[in-house]
């Protein structure tokens, strides 16, 4: 019996779909930021959060029920972890997200969420003894760098001064959030697949951003149901729930949080050419810097040993 070889193209494709995957995801996730800035906080930002999750959580049910029930067991097992990630992902990540574009500017934002990947490291590194080389440790600070850079406005005296922009801190503690959920993908038993996964995560999520959007509702303000925010929300909840964070948790599946990661410095580059096409921000010489610090950071970031999720 004679045995065919395999064709090395298949082999080469089979290695690059997982970064495709993870660039469509990242062109996805910067339109939620242009979205999000581009509203300028019509939206108030728990009920941004909660009407994605409840959008996405619907479209995703027909698929991920059966299977649901059937790993119910497994999930009551597991609560504690899934409650954990859907804290991170729901209120403290993407909520405060939304809240950060009320303060910086889509391209600030996207260039500071770039710092993700460094987080990703440290935190694998810390929780499972990933290794951090030394090409990493020169990219994390690198990177380091460039989002400083952005946070100061290209002005040492601010940083000095500790006179930061709100905003931008903001989305840091929201991309720490994002990292420390992506990271925890790896805990997620293998016999929930990715619908199921990202149900679960929003259901648990929604358990505390829901008493968080009333009091929004109540004491701030509600959601205007207009057909520029339904628009927002169908765009949100669909395209960027159930779609690009699939795509992404797929491909953390295959390459590991580390390696994944470096969809954010792809969304970075999405983001600023979004934010000047179609939001007509100015590109300063501070954030080419960051840019190029960051990119190149990550870069090195990723230079080093991955561990797929289990």
């Amino acid at each position: 019996m004679t045995v065919q070889p395999k064709n090395p193209g298949d082999n080469r494709l089979a290695e690059a779909l997982p970064y495709l995957i993870i660039a469509g995801a990242s062109l996805i996730f910067a339109s939620n930021h242009i979205i999000a800035r581009y509203l300028e906080g019509i939206i108030p930002p728990m009920g941004f959060v909660f009407w994605r999750m409840v959008i996405g959580a619907a479209v995703l049910m027909p698929f991920a029920a059966p299977g649901l029930l059937a790993h119910r067991h497994l999930i009551r097992k597991h609560w504690k972890l899934f409650a954990l990630m859907g804290l991170l992902f729901v209120p403290l990540g993407n909520g405060g997200i939304y809240a950060a574009y009320t303060y910086t500017t889509a391209l600030n934002g996207g260039v500071v969420s770039a710092a993700q990947p460094v987080i990703t490291v440290l935190l694998s590194a810390l929780l499972f003894r990933d290794l951090i080389n030394g090409k990493q440790g020169i990219g994390i600070l690198i990177a380091a760098t460039g989002v400083l850079a952005i946070i100061a406005r290209g002005d040492p005296a601010t940083i000095l001064a500790l006179q930061f922009n709100i905003g931008d801190l903001m989305m840091l503690a929201a991309t720490g959030a994002v990292a420390l959920h992506n990271v925890l993908v790896r805990k997620v038993p293998s016999e929930i697949n990715i619908p199921q996964l990202l149900v679960i995560i929003q259901l648990f999520g929604l358990v505390v951003a829901t008493p968080l959007y009333i009091i929004e509702t109540v004491y701030v303000r509600p959601v205007p149901f207009t057909g520029q925010t339904v628009i927002a929300l169908l765009w949100v909840g669909i395209i960027v729930t159930a779609v690009a964070v699939g795509l992404t948790n797929a491909a953390i599946r295959k390459l590991g949080a580390n390696k994944a990661s470096i969809s954010n410095y792809m969304r970075v580059l999405f983001t600023a050419v979004l934010a000047i096409l179609l939001l007509g921000e100015t590109f300063e010489g501070f954030h080419l810097f960051g840019l190029v610090a960051v990119v190149g950071g990550v870069y090195l970031m990723t230079r080093g040993r991955s561990v797929p999720a289990k």
